[in-house]
């Protein structure tokens, strides 16, 4: 997986505000939207936050893509000061490029 250019993307999507963080605003989107986002997930998120967004995710056929990156690093990259476990992207173009570009190396 292309970590790098997936990070620059959710970089891009920040930029354009069309990023949700923290798992309830995540889950809330996910009800929403269904398969127009993506979701990203921090590779050292907690045990239950990782088995909610993954089921919800499972459930509502949204795009999930588990990061080799930590909460510190993901929190980062969009701007943000504290650690964020889970980050929906809500651009429509964005979120299939950033599946797209996950799928090419899986």
């Amino acid at each position: 997986m292309k970590t790098d250019k997936i990070l620059t993307y959710l970089g891009l999507a920040a930029a354009k505000r069309s990023v949700v963080t923290g798992s309830d605003l995540v889950l809330r989107e996910v009800r929403k939207q269904k398969p127009a986002i993506c979701v990203l997930l921090a590779s050292d998120a907690s045990e239950r936050t990782t088995k909610q967004i993954c089921d919800k995710c499972t459930y509502y056929g949204v795009s999930l893509i588990r990061l080799d990156t930590d909460m510190e690093a993901l929190g980062a990259r969009i701007g943000k000061i504290s650690q964020v476990a889970c980050v929906a992207v809500t651009d429509r173009g964005l979120a299939s490029q950033i599946v797209k570009c996950s799928a090419d190396n899986e």
